[in-house]
């Protein structure tokens, strides 16, 4: 398994996607920090944390997921995953791998860009109001919705290889995206569509504030990390059965 996953970080950091993600992600942080009105009768920082929160929610997981799937599926296309068959591994183990440096991946493209504006914001931007709990439980629910992402984008690429699974993915996050603000808006008090919402980035977008507490934050981990757990489950599933010739 060290052997495996050693071989998917030196592919990874080799790939021109990880550095398209990188930049792009990069980009979009920055744009919004440095032409991003601030809301009404808010400090700007404070402001700029709640934009940010949404991005990060939103925005990340899909560049960075849509990125990884076309990692993924270059082993189909250029033969890696049968030399990794045929070296011994374990159809399980090379699922595994994958996750494992997807997640890698994803945390540390989130942390170059993120963690660099959260930098100039509290150096140069006026945060009061900002409560440090806040921020600390936001940081971990964004964290736990970036993991189902790309969970999940994973699973769409065993399931639709190419650029055919990432427009998939991509077509897949719009629909989920007003699917919630449609049922948001006439079923705001729904409990299944709450649940639902814990689970899926694009239906937390709504809900993450740094000034307040999210609404159950624990039930949000655990939804959003049992569905990251499902999707690894049903994609080594799939991933077993798949004709590789």
């Amino acid at each position: 398994m060290r052997n495996l996953l050693r071989s998917d970080f030196t592919r990874l950091w080799k790939t021109k996607s990880f550095y398209i993600a990188l930049i792009t992600v990069t980009a979009i942080v920055y744009l919004c920090v440095f032409f991003s009105s601030p809301a009404e009768g808010l400090p700007k920082g404070l402001s700029l944390c709640n934009t940010l929160c949404s991005m990060a929610v939103l925005m990340v997981p899909l560049v960075v997921g849509g990125a990884y799937m076309l990692f993924v599926s270059a082993e189909y296309t250029g033969g890696a995953i049968r030399n990794k068959l045929i070296v011994g591994h374990r159809r399980e183990n090379v699922y595994f791998s994958w996750n494992l440096v997807g997640l890698a991946d994803g945390l540390f493209l989130m942390a170059v860009s993120y963690g660099s504006v959260a930098l100039f914001i509290a150096l140069f931007a006026d945060t009061t109001g900002l409560v440090a709990k806040n921020v600390i439980v936001a940081t971990v629910i964004v964290i736990c919705m970036l993991i189902s992402k790309i969970c999940m984008s994973i699973l769409i690429s065993v399931i639709i290889p190419g650029a055919k699974g990432m427009l998939f993915n991509y077509v897949l996050t719009y629909a989920l995206l007003m699917f919630f603000v449609i049922m948001y808006d006439s079923a705001p008090d729904n409990k299944i569509v709450d649940i639902l919402a814990r689970c899926f980035p694009e239906g937390q977008i709504t809900g993450l504030n740094v000034m307040t507490m999210p609404d159950k934050p624990w039930l949000t981990i655990v939804c959003a990390l049992a569905f990251s757990v499902l999707c690894v489950i049903l994609g080594t599933d799939v991933f077993k059965k798949k004709d590789l010739s």
